[in-house]
């Protein structure tokens, strides 16, 4: 598979625009409603992005005010005017879970490809029966693998004339074997992986053997960090900075940067916030994301080691 073509070798770093997802800037996600109004346009921000020394997005419709072309092609060039790369985030929402607006493959190329994007990230959100831990291609699973497959191959011809990759992702519903076997049946140049850091632990698989695994045909990522807490009665999993969790972030970069095909880094978090107090919150999810940033500059030397 080839590189994401950018103008510069050395890794760049992105954000995952659910990480300011508190702010308004992201996709509404497991049935959550924001309690107050939007804080930032899509140009904003861009402006923000610069201010925080990033490099680009991998943004959903979330972000994006509207979809139509005038527009999308408004925000493609006010990226391409900062240096921004932008990535695209869509669902095929196979499980009927109602997550995001964009779940067809051809309008989410045509989406991507009016504002510039070069990676199309598709979840697949398909349901899982239990025991998660030993549903691994599991006949009931098959089906949406396949329905998967299908899809891709369809989109691929389009997507290459594009000169977009996409990029099949280990979210929350998905083992990176699977992920894999989709991506066998496909076998295009122009389809691989997003591999998100944690979203193994949602189906109890190792997150470090699905970054593996995935990161020799990984497109692009969500690099995210989590802390365990244990407790009386079993465990939670709580959204911290990247850098302060129990993924090896410093194991992680290094299979993605020497394996991945890709040379981007988009960072995502999310924190436990408590919707009593706006500002709190608001100022908690942008400390966080600063606080990520100047992980993967100062300790992983993102984007500085030449």
């Amino acid at each position: 598979m080839g590189t994401v073509n950018d103008s510069a070798n050395a890794m760049r770093l992105g954000l995952h625009t659910y990480s300011l997802y508190m702010h308004g800037i992201g996709q509404a996600w497991a049935g959550f409603n924001l309690p107050w109004e939007r804080q930032l346009s899509t140009f904003e921000l861009f402006d923000l992005g610069l201010e925080l020394d990033l490099d680009g997005f991998h943004l959903d419709d979330g972000v994006l005010e509207n979809l139509e072309v005038s527009y999308l092609a408004e925000v493609g060039a006010a990226a391409a005017e900062k240096g921004l790369y932008l990535e695209y985030n869509l669902s095929l929402d196979l499980g009927n879970f109602g997550i995001g607006i964009q779940h067809d493959l051809d309008a989410g190329l045509e989406t991507a490809r009016a504002m510039g994007a070069d990676v199309v990230k598709v979840g697949m959100e398909i349901p899982r029966p239990r025991p998660r831990a030993g549903s691994r291609f599991h006949p009931a699973v098959r089906p949406y693998l396949e329905e998967t497959a299908q899809r891709l191959i369809r989109a691929a011809p389009q997507a290459a004339s594009y000169g977009i990759r996409l990029a099949l992702e280990n979210h929350c519903d998905s083992f990176s074997e699977e992920i894999l076997w989709v991506l066998e049946q496909v076998d295009h140049p122009f389809v691989g992986a997003c591999v998100d850091t944690v979203n193994a632990w949602h189906v109890a698989e190792d997150p470090m053997k699905a970054i593996e695994n995935l990161a020799p045909v990984a497109f692009t990522n969500h690099f995210r960090d989590d802390r365990v807490e244990f407790r009386r009665d079993g465990f939670r999993v709580r959204g911290v900075a990247v850098g302060d969790g129990d993924i090896d972030m410093q194991a992680a970069y290094t299979l993605l940067k020497d394996h991945a095909p890709g040379n981007r880094i988009n960072i995502e978090t999310e924190m436990g916030f408590s919707l009593e107090d706006k500002e709190a919150a608001l100022q908690l999810e942008l400390d966080t994301v600063k606080r990520s940033i100047r992980y993967c500059r100062e300790v992983l030397g993102i984007g500085r080691e030449e």
